[in-house]
């Protein structure tokens, strides 16, 4: 198969997905544990989460740089209020669009919530898009007051910080363009386009953290007469394919991540 990266991957197979987390419940670690579900935008990370979430009756963690903003739903495709209903999730809906937010950011907020599921007997789950987050959370990066890593438990010891079962979900190239292209038409269909507009009403600015997000910025430009509504929904999907492209790159430095072909 010509998987995108070329990531040697193995077919995604839930029965043994469940068996190898079943495994990490079982397994005697004096360290946590976390399940992390990771890949490119539109290869399914968060219905697997999901599913693993309700299957062991767990958590998930969003890695996922948008997500954070309260407000911003229909262009990052977050969870729908039945599935935030079925599963508890954390780090969703917790900033105003001017607020920023960073890597170091999250691993602050990420790491305790991870120590308390592991205290309760789950083993949280974490998924998104955004490698950085990610390969900060489990390989321990150490950040300093401006998020700069200073030093990983990963680089010191060769170990990640958690006992950890990492999946990444690919595909080949084009089944994943295609993918891409589909929920670019699905988040305008959605009313992509009302909730932007919407956002402006309310105040909030065009130059706001959360309005740099792909398909919020080529909204905007849209409603201020810069672009016809079939041109932005062709930018928007070639800024996503290009964001797909720089997930993957920076994937190919996690060396210990599983790959499953969707």
């Amino acid at each position: 198969m010509n998987l995108v990266k070329n990531f040697a991957a193995a077919p995604l197979d839930l029965t043994k997905v469940f068996d190898s987390v079943q495994s990490l419940h079982l397994a005697n670690s004096q360290k946590e544990k976390v399940v992390v579900i990771l890949g490119a935008t539109s290869t399914g990370k968060s219905s697997l989460a999901l599913e693993l979430a309700e299957r062991f009756g767990t958590e998930i963690i969003s890695a996922d740089s948008m997500a954070v903003y309260k407000n911003f739903n229909v262009g990052t495709a977050k969870p729908t209020q039945a599935q935030l209903e079925r599963v508890p999730h954390y780090l969703i809906d917790i900033l105003e669009a001017e607020e920023k937010f960073s890597v170091g950011e999250f691993v602050r907020r990420a790491r305790p919530i991870i120590t308390r599921l592991n205290l309760s007997g789950k083993i949280p789950i974490v998924a998104g898009g955004t490698g950085l987050y990610i390969q900060a959370l489990v390989e321990g990066y150490e950040l300093d007051d401006a998020g700069k890593s200073l030093v990983s438990h990963y680089k010191r010891t060769g170990e990640l910080l958690y006992t950890a079962q990492i999946y990444g979900l690919t595909t080949e190239r084009a089944e994943l363009y295609n993918r891409i292209n589909q929920r670019t038409e699905k988040i305008f269909a959605d009313g992509l386009i009302d909730e932007v507009k919407a956002l402006l009403a309310s105040g909030i600015s065009p130059q706001a953290q959360a309005m740099r997000g792909i398909g919020y910025k080529e909204a905007v430009e849209y409603l201020q007469g810069g672009a016809t509504l079939e041109e932005t929904i062709s930018k928007v999907a070639q800024a996503t394919r290009n964001f797909a492209k720089r997930q993957l790159t920076w994937y190919r430095r996690m060396h210990y991540i599983t790959w499953l072909e969707i």
